[in-house]
C-alpha cells in the first residue's frame, strides 16, 4: 500500500468510516443504470477506485494515444522528400477511406454553424453517435496519426523542396518557397520550407484532408480550424508563431481527429468556442514543445473531451498563460468555460469524454470560470497536471479537482510555491453526487482559498480529497463544510478528506457576504408533464421534483399509478416512491408493490417494509441495506455489512 493509501485509510479509521467508504460510490452506481453513451470506461474504474486518481502519469498514459506522445520524441533519421511525400500521401488516403466508412451520414453544416456560437446540443451530439462507429473513427484517426508522425521523423527540417503545386488522390498538394507565403485554404497538404507565412484557414469537414508543415520562420495562422468529420494537423517546426483564431480550433474535432505540434518559439494561440484540444467522438490535440506560450479561449477546450473524444492540451516547457472568458450559464450561475482538463456529459443522454492539460515546466498561470482546471461533469473525465514552478490557478466554481454526478477531475501540482483561488466553491478536491474529486499538490508553501465546499469536502456520496504533501501552507474558507467535512444521502456517506501537516498550516475562516449561486433553475410545484422525454435530465428533474411535490400534497396520485401501470419501470419512479407515505391508503400497498419490483436499488430503498428486511440485509446494495437496519433489521449470520453500517444509524 503506498503512502497516500496509508494516510487515507488513517484518516478513515479516525472518522470511523473504515475502508468499506473507498466504495461506496462503486455500490450505489453498480445497482443503477448502466453508464450513458459514449462514457469512457476510465470513470467507472477510477470510481471504483478512488485513490488510484491521484496518479495522474498512470491516468495519462491510459487515456492518451501512444502516436501522440511520440510527437514529443526526437526525429528520425531524414529520408529524401519526394519518396517520404509520396508515401505521406498514400497513407493519407488509406485513413481517409477508413474515416468516410466509419462516419456514414453525418449532417455537419449544423454542427459548424454550433460551434461558432458555443457547444453542439446534445440532440446533435445523440445524432452523431447514431451515424459513426466509434471503432472504426479510433482505426481511422489511429492511422492518421502514425502516417503524421512518419513523415514528420523522416522530414529533412532544413529541406528546400522546389515550390509546386499538382493534384493527388488526398487534393491538393503544394509546396512552398522559402519567402513570406500566403497560404489560402482548400489544400488538402502544405510543406513550406521557410519564411514568415500567412495560413488562412477554413473548417475541414466531408471527410477532408487538411494537414500543413511548417518548417521555419515566423508564421500566422487565422481563420476557423476544426475538423468534423475530417482529418486535419498543423506542425510548426519554428519561430514565434501566432494561431489566431476567429472561430474553433487549433486541435478540435468532431468524428475524426485534428492535431497541432508546435516545435519551439513563444506563441500565441487564441480561438473561439472549441478549440485549443477538444475533441467529440474522435481527437483534438494540440502539442506544444517549448517557449513562453499564451492560451486564450471564449470557452469549451484547452483539454476538452465531450461524448466519446479525448482532448489533449499537452505544454512541455517554458512559463505559459492559460484563460479562458467562459459562456453563458442557463441556471444563471455565472460563467461555463469547461476547459483546462475537462470531461463534460450530457445528464441522462451521454457521457462525457476524457480532457487533459498537461504542462511540464515554468511558472503558470491559469485563469477560468466554472467547470475548469481538473473537472468531470456526469460520466466525464477531467486532468489538469503541472508538474513543476510556482503556478497560479483560479477560477469560481466546480474547478480545481471537482466532479459532479459519477464524473471524475483531478488536479495535480507536483511541486512549487502554488496559489489555489475558487470565487465560489465546489473545488480543490470536491465530489458532487457519486463523483470523484482529487486535488494533490507534491510540496511548498501554498495558498487555498474558497467560499464554500471546498478543500477535501464531498456531498451526496461523492469522494473529495485534498492531499498536501507539506509546507507552509494557508487555508482559507468562508463556510463550515471545508477540511475534510461531508453531507450524507441516500443512508449512506459522503466522504471528505484532508491531508495536511497541520503544525505548519494556517486554517482560517473568514466572514463573507457572498450568497451560494442557486444550483438549478426554480420549479413549480405541481405543473408537471409526465409525458416529459425520459431520457432529457433537465425536463425529466423538472417534471419529477413538480410531480413529487403534488404527491406530498396529495395531488395527482391517480396519474402516479396510471403511470406505473403503464411503465413499471420508469425514471419518474425515483421521485414518486419518496411521497408514498402521502399516497391514499387504498393506492399505497398496491403502489409499493410495484415500486419494490422496480430494478433501481435506490427506489426499493424508498419503499421498504419490514416483511422485506431480511430480502434487503442479503442483497448486496448497501442502500437497502441501511434502509432496513434503520427499520431494526440485524444483519445475518455470513451477510457482509459495511464497516460504517454496524448497527441501525440515522443518515
Amino acid at each position: 500500500m503506498g503512502a497516500l493509501a496509508l494516510l487515507v485509510a488513517a484518516e478513515l479509521a479516525r472518522q470511523a468510516l473504515g475502508p468499506d467508504a473507498l466504495l461506496i460510490i462503486d455500490n450505489v452506481v453498480r445497482h443503477e443504470a448502466p453508464p450513458p453513451r459514449a462514457a469512457p470506461a476510465i470513470v467507472r474504474e477510477l470510481l471504483a477506485r478512488p485513490l488510484d486518481a491521484a496518479d495522474a502519469a498512470a491516468f495519462f498514459d491510459r487515456t492518451v494515444n501512444k502516436s501522440l506522445v511520440q510527437f514529443a520524441a526526437e526525429p528520425e533519421k531524414a529520408i529524401p522528400f519526394d519518396s517520404l511525400l509520396q508515401r505521406y500521401i498514400e497513407e493519407l488516403a488509406a485513413a481517409q477511406r477508413a474515416l468516410l466508412a466509419a462516419t456514414g451520414k453525418l449532417d455537419e453544416p449544423p454542427l459548424l454553424d454550433a460551434l461558432e456560437q458555443g457547444l453542439p446540443s446534445a440532440d446533435q451530439l445523440l445524432a452523431v453517435a447514431d451515424a459513426v462507429d466509434p471503432a472504426g473513427i479510433e482505426r481511422a484517426n489511429a492511422l492518421f496519426l502514425e502516417a503524421t508522425l512518419r513523415f514528420m521523423q523522416g522530414l529533412d527540417r532544413h529541406a528546400s523542396p522546389a515550390p509546386r503545386r499538382f493534384e493527388s488522390p488526398i487534393g491538393t498538394v503544394v509546396i512552398g518557397s522559402r519567402g513570406n507565403d500566403r497560404h489560402s485554404p482548400g489544400a488538402a497538404l502544405i510543406v513550406d520550407p521557410g519564411g514568415d507565412d500567412t495560413y488562412v484557414r477554413a473548417p475541414a469537414f466531408g471527410g477532408a484532408i487538411s494537414v500543413v508543415f511548417d518548417l521555419g520562420g515566423n508564421d500566422r495562422y487565422h481563420g476557423t480550424d476544426v475538423a468534423v468529420r475530417a482529418l486535419a494537423a498543423l506542425v510548426d517546426f519554428a519561430g514565434d508563431d501566432r494561431y489566431e483564431m476567429e472561430g474553433p480550433g487549433l486541435g478540435a474535432a468532431i468524428a475524426g481527429a485534428s492535431l497541432l505540434v508546435d516545435f519551439a518559439g513563444n506563441d500565441r494561440y487564441q480561438s473561439g468556442y472549441f478549440g485549443q484540444g477538444a475533441a467529440a467522438f474522435g481527437t483534438g490535440a494540440l502539442i506544444e514543445l517549448g517557449g513562453d506560450d499564451e492560451y486564450r479561449l471564449v470557452a469549451w477546450g484547452q483539454g476538452l473531451g465531450l461524448a466519446g473524444g479525448l482532448g489533449l492540451l499537452w505544454d512541455r516547457g517554458g512559463s505559459d498563460r492559460y484563460t479562458v472568458a467562459g459562456a453563458a450559464d442557463p441556471f444563471d450561475r455565472g460563467l461555463l468555460s469547461g476547459a483546462q482538463g475537462a470531461g463534460f456529459g450530457f445528464r441522462t443522454l451521454l457521457g462525457g469524454g476524457t480532457g487533459i492539460l498537461r504542462d511540464e515546466r515554468g511558472d503558470d498561470r491559469y485563469e477560468a470560470e466554472m467547470f475548469a482546471q481538473g473537472s468531470g461533469y456526469y460520466y466525464g473525465a477531467g486532468l489538469l497536471w503541472d508538474e513543476s514552478g510556482h503556478d497560479r490557478y483560479r477560477a469560481v466554481r466546480y474547478a480545481q479537482g471537482s466532479g459532479a454526478h459519477e464524473a471524475v477531475g483531478v488536479l495535480r501540482d507536483e511541486g512549487g510555491f502554488d496559489s489555489y483561488e475558487l470565487g465560489h466553491g465546489a473545488g480543490q478536491g470536491m465530489g458532487l453526487d457519486l463523483a470523484l474529486g482529487v486535488l494533490v499538490d507534491g510540496a511548498g508553501d501554498d495558498r487555498y482559498s474558497a467560499r464554500f465546499h471546498a478543500q477535501g469536502t464531498a456531498t451526496a456520496n461523492g469522494f473529495g480529497l485534498l492531499a498536501d504533501a507539506g509546507g507552509a501552507d494557508r487555508l482559507r474558507v468562508a463556510d463550515r463544510y471545508a477540511w475534510g467535512t461531508a453531507e450524507p444521502l441516500r443512508g449512506l456517506p459522503s466522504v471528505g478528506i484532508l491531508l495536511n501537516d497541520s503544525r505548519k498550516a494556517l486554517f482560517e475562516k473568514v466572514e463573507s457576504a457572498a450568497k451560494k449561486p442557486p444550483s438549478t433553475l426554480p420549479l413549480e410545484c405541481g405543473k408537471a408533464d409526465l409525458a416529459v422525454r425520459r431520457e432529457d435530465f433537465d425536463a425529466l428533474l423538472a417534471a419529477g421534483e413538480a410531480l413529487r411535490c403534488a404527491l406530498q400534497k396529495g395531488e395527482r396520485w391517480d396519474e402516479a399509478a396510471a403511470l406505473l401501470r403503464r411503465h413499471p419501470a420508469d425514471p419518474l419512479a425515483a421521485w414518486i416512491a419518496p411521497a408514498l407515505p402521502a399516497a391514499p391508503e387504498a393506492l399505497r400497498e398496491k403502489l409499493r408493490a410495484v415500486l419494490w419490483a422496480h430494478p433501481s436499488c435506490g427506489v426499493r430503498a424508498a419503499v421498504i417494509s419490514k416483511k422485506e428486511l431480511d430480502t434487503a440485509m442479503q442483497s448486496t446494495c448497501w442502500r437497502l441495506q441501511a434502509a432496513a437496519l434503520r427499520l431494526g433489521a440485524k444483519p445475518p449470520r455470513g451477510v457482509s455489512v459495511p464497516g460504517f453500517l454496524p448497527a441501525p444509524r440515522a443518515y
